[in-house]
């Protein structure tokens, strides 16, 4: 699952990094006319840069192919992926406001957080009122919105 932004950010970072391993070529094809490739610490920099490169590039397209752009949410009565929470941790009676987004998205705005996360994972599934386990801290979840995403 993914947000629409989520899904755009990923898209822009793939053809920066598709830009970036065509440059590291460039420089690769450079050092290599130097001669004694053995020998040549630019070459092999830039050969170790293009498998690491290769391997981001990989994975995020992974991530696109499997990548299923999530609606906001249409109930606010059980949370799923896309709803705003409000929670209080009661040990320290401390209030968060966050929204439950993709693995890909957490990083995108400051009250995102995956629903992969601890917190995402006990909290899926549970309405107003509910009082959750999160690494042994309980948690109650104060209000369901629609999210922002």
């Amino acid at each position: 699952m993914i947000t629409k932004l989520g899904k755009q950010k990923l898209e822009q970072n793939l053809q920066e990094l598709k830009a970036e391993l065509t440059r590291t070529y460039e420089e690769r094809a450079k050092a290599a006319a130097e001669g004694d490739l053995k020998e040549n610490s630019a070459y092999l920099f830039y050969s170790e840069r293009a498998v690491v490169l290769q391997t981001q590039i990989a994975e995020i397209m992974a991530d696109l192919k499997a990548a299923v752009v999530q609606p906001i949410p249409t109930q606010n009565t059980t949370i799923t992926f896309g709803h705003q929470i409000t929670v209080n941790f009661t040990n320290d009676n401390r209030q968060m406001v966050i929204t439950l987004v993709g693995k890909n998205d957490a990083h995108l705005k400051p009250q995102w957080i995956s629903a992969e996360s601890p917190l995402g994972i006990a909290l899926i599934g549970h309405q107003q009122g509910d009082t959750v386990d999160v690494n042994g801290q309980p948690v109650t979840v104060i209000e369901i919105t629609t999210g922002d995403i």
